[in-house]
């Protein structure tokens, strides 16, 4: 239900940016309707927790609030920008990137191994990326491929806090994910500020991230995404405590295989044949790490 979720949330945001939607406007209505879904979903179950570990453990719900922050808030504002700068299918395939930042922030924050298998295999995955956002006509990816290879960086980080926090602490998944809207907010709070006062820090960035023009033919696609959000927020923490992460790697792996037939169908995006290839190697390297974590279980 994760990579579904997921899937379908990355594909409903580019409707929304050709449908004529601002990338900063767009954002803030997504988050907002994620709050509203999770407040919903959540609330009842999760509000009287969420206000004990306040109280209680002030310590453990900041540290869980700045990881949350990272994860959910900057990373959510990169890849929106990503995906309203690349190619559907990109977006899609590019998201695979986090294995590699997980794997370099586990080893750099959680003192797990990184064997050679490892570090081979997020050598093909930086070498399928590259053949896939540059067809291997440019030293560089895209700007809007950056943005999403800035967001796999920052959901790795965001993930990998919250599981050495999670180590020694017990807290239910669904509180955490309660929390995801609200450390959000300083993060918009910030980006808004910057774009009102002070445009000329964002450079060649400043026309896609203008304030606030509000598209309504583009609503519809803020509200599906926004609650898609929600799910994938939902799934992937419930998703993490009742299973392995070898066996999260390898459902994720369903996600860009799902936005590239997306994209194909409805929006009649194509790869050329080194992008295949590209394509390939971060499938098949997401495969091996899966398989050879399942073999020292």
């Amino acid at each position: 239900m994760f990579s579904l979720f997921w899937a379908v949330q990355i594909f409903a945001a580019k409707l929304g940016f050709i449908a004529g939607a601002s990338v900063l406007p767009f954002q803030i209505m997504l988050i907002l309707v994620a709050a509203l879904t999770l407040m919903v979903l959540l609330w009842r179950n999760t509000h009287v927790a969420l206000g004990d570990m306040f109280r209680n453990q002030p310590a453990l719900f900041w540290k869980l609030f700045l990881a949350n922050g990272i994860q959910s808030g900057l990373g959510t504002f990169l890849s929106i920008i990503g995906i309203a700068l690349t190619a559907t299918i990109n977006a899609g395939f590019l998201v695979k990137m986090a294995t590699v930042t997980t794997i370099l922030f586990a080893w750099l924050l959680l003192d797990e191994k990184l064997s050679l298998r490892k570090s081979v295999v997020m050598v093909f995955m930086l070498l399928g990326a590259y053949l896939l956002t540059t067809k291997g006509q440019s030293l560089l990816p895209h700007i809007g491929d950056l943005f999403i290879l800035g967001a796999c960086v920052s959901w790795s980080l965001g993930n990998v806090l919250v599981r050495k926090t999670l180590r020694t602490q017990a807290v239910s998944a669904d509180v955490v994910t309660m929390q995801k809207p609200l450390a959000s907010i300083p993060v918009f709070g910030g980006l808004i500020s910057t774009v009102v006062f002070f445009p000329k820090l964002l450079g060649t960035s400043g026309p896609v991230l203008e304030c606030c023009p509000f598209s309504a033919s583009s609503f519809p696609y803020a509200l599906v995404s926004g609650v898609l959000l929600a799910l994938t927020w939902i799934y992937l923490y419930r998703t993490l405590s009742v299973s392995t992460a070898s066996y999260m790697t390898l459902m994720s792996m369903m996600t860009p295989i799902m936005v590239s037939v997306l994209a194909m169908a409805f929006l009649e995006e194509k790869l050329v044949t080194i992008q295949l290839l590209g394509a390939g190697l971060i499938l098949l390297s997401g495969a091996v790490i899966y398989f050879s974590d399942v073999a020292n279980v």
